[in-house]
């Protein structure tokens, strides 16, 4: 009975940690809000799916000991802070090249193109919040039994999913009442300084 209420307990917080994590907003959530108002949800599917399995991907390591292992390497946090820090401002960089003109429907340039499967998932190795994540993660399942671990991955992914869902769904909505291309250009703006602003607190954190 008492293991029972263990495991019950072990899966509500390890569900109201993924919640909370995803929920709020940080550089994935920012991208996809990005991604949805310019380029729709089903063109950014992709991104998203690779935000999920980068995801799972770095709290199975982590349940595995990485992450132990990356504090016992304190040199390291640094380097992961200023890469993931460094490509938030080049994906603003590229915000910034995304002129209103010379536009295809919905408002998008030409040449545009969204983040790639790989390419969301890479980004997550270097990602703070996501690791900060996936060790709070590992430590709430706690235990190294693969039945176990696989469960809390699951359930984890399953509660973030809608979460970041939602925020793409959001740039959806962004991209209907960006019926101009100056609305764009103010949203594009918008979304470059949120990046650059959180990539600095990336590097302060």
């Amino acid at each position: 009975m008492n293991t029972e209420l263990s495991l019950d307990t072990t899966w509500q917080a390890l569900a109201l940690l993924a919640f909370s994590s995803a929920i709020t907003p940080g550089p994935n959530n920012l991208m996809l809000l990005a991604s949805g108002a310019r380029f729709g949800l089903r063109r950014t599917l992709p991104h998203l799916a690779g935000v999920i399995f980068g995801t799972a991907s770095l709290i199975a390591l982590n349940i595995a000991g990485l992450g132990a292992l990356m504090l016992a390497w304190p040199a390291a946090i640094p380097v992961l802070k200023v890469i993931g820090a460094s490509y938030l401002c080049y994906l603003a960089w590229r915000l910034t090249r995304a002129a209103p003109t010379a536009t295809t429907q919905g408002g998008v340039s030409g040449d545009a193109r969204p983040i790639a499967f790989t390419q969301a998932a890479s980004f997550q190795l270097v990602n703070p919040k996501v690791w900060m994540m996936g060790l709070a993660a590992a430590t709430t399942i706690g235990s190294v039994d693969t039945a176990r671990a696989a469960f809390g991955v699951a359930l984890f992914m399953a509660v973030a999913m809608p979460c970041i869902l939602l925020w793409a769904t959001f740039g959806v909505v962004m991209l209907r009442v960006l019926r101009t291309q100056r609305a764009h250009a103010v949203f594009n703006v918008t979304i470059c300084v949120m990046l650059i602003a959180t990539a600095g607190l990336m590097m302060l954190a």
